[in-house]
């Protein structure tokens, strides 16, 4: 099926460019895409911590997730990109029985569709997994080995020049400033670059969804909430191939980065805000977590590290699909820190809607913004990091 449709996207980071790519697969042929920076992936993709998981605790995030670690997998090879993934798991670590709980929960859900994830009660197998673990006051845990790192930047990137070479029109330092809006459709969208006629509108504008949506006179429940991470010199006292392993006592993370470690820690406390900042104090509590966990750290040289920004939905999924009233104004945002993760399979499935009509791949209509209205959610996810 081939359409001559004026699609343009909006945000320049992987989740964009991934849409991009995929609906130019599907036989779209006009595919503009406007992003702000003069250069694309400045900031949620350029930032993230790079993991990728299929340990959730809701029907739809396992489906979205397990779609997308098969897509990851082939990338290299589908979009002749030099992109890799590291499979070396993620490790849920419990210091209580409530979260044993809920890891045990989850662990029936994610079996439930075929996914290969252990359940763990004692600590002698997280030991095995990472024999520098201070496993004094943990209870258990869960392991999938199917879980890992990878590169946002790389992937977008790959996306971003399979697109281009497909016909894609990037646009950069092309701010949208406003729509211009009859009868309930986006005819143009104003953009600090000019004026660009349209038939459909993607907004994957991520952390600035909300207030971009605001200019077309929408309501999109997203928000923008600083995290940070600190990062170690190289350092060699735990070996790199170690999975992602979170405590749930403390939402504390570890990966291995670059000859080194990311350290990671949500602070729940954060209000909704764009500042990216990195605080120090804050960086004294997380190191504080990392040694207690891995006493082995103490010899470690911290670095500064960098702040980016989760874009925050009130039920912890992203909002994908059309925005009435207007017909033709779609999202695809609010991951709340799983937008790198998930975009292979939900820009794939968001692809298919626009072209097709239909997500073949995964049924994403419970990810519509509808579900806000007029009451809560009926999702909530609770396996955020």
């Amino acid at each position: 099926m081939s359409s001559q449709r004026r699609i343009l996207i909006i945000g320049g980071g992987i989740v964009g460019f991934g849409l991009a790519a995929n609906l130019l697969k599907l036989g779209e042929r006009e595919v503009t895409l406007l992003e702000r920076e003069k250069l694309p992936g400045q900031h949620s993709t350029g930032k993230s911590a790079g993991g990728f998981r299929a340990q959730f605790s809701t029907a739809i995030n396992v489906e979205l997730m397990m779609r997308s670690i098969e897509i990851l997998t082939r990338f290299a090879d589908e979009y002749g990109a030099d992109a890799r993934v590291q499979q070396y798991g993620y490790l849920f670590m419990a210091t209580s029985a409530e979260h044993l709980r809920v890891l045990r929960r989850n662990v029936e859900l994610q079996r439930s569709f075929g996914l290969q994830v252990e359940y763990i009660e004692g600590t002698g197998r997280i030991s095995e997994i990472c024999p520098q673990i201070n496993t004094e006051d943990l209870l258990g845990g869960t392991f999938c080995a199917t879980d890992g790192y990878f590169d946002p930047y790389e992937f977008m990137q790959g996306y971003a020049n399979y697109a281009e070479e497909r016909g894609l029109k990037t646009v950069y330092e092309a701010e949208v400033i406003g729509f211009e809006v009859k009868d309930d459709t986006v005819r143009v969208v104003r953009a600090k670059a000019g004026d660009f006629p349209v038939d459909v509108v993607v907004l994957a504008a991520g952390a600035w969804s909300g207030e971009v949506g605001k200019l077309a006179g929408l309501d999109i429940p997203v928000v923008p909430v600083r995290r940070q991470v600190f990062d170690t010199e190289p350092f060699g006292g735990i070996s790199l191939q170690v999975p992602l392993m979170a405590d749930m006592g403390n939402n504390f993370y570890l990966k291995s980065e670059s000859g080194g470690f990311l350290l990671g820690c949500a602070n729940k406390d954060e209000p909704p805000g764009f500042n990216t900042g990195v605080d120090l104090e804050y960086k004294f509590k997380v190191v504080e977590m990392a040694v207690h966990r891995f006493p082995v750290l103490a010899d470690a040289t911290i670095r500064e590290g960098w702040a980016g920004l989760y874009e925050v939905s009130p039920d912890h999924h992203a909002i994908i699909g059309l925005v009435p009233p207007l017909t033709n104004f779609f999202v695809i945002s609010g991951f709340s820190g799983h937008g790198a993760m998930q975009s292979p399979a939900t820009t794939l499935c968001l692809a298919e809607l626009i072209a097709e009509g239909r997500s073949r791949t995964v049924d994403i209509s419970p990810l519509s913004v509808a579900r806000f209205r007029p009451g809560p959610s009926p999702l909530m996810e609770t396996a955020v990091i």
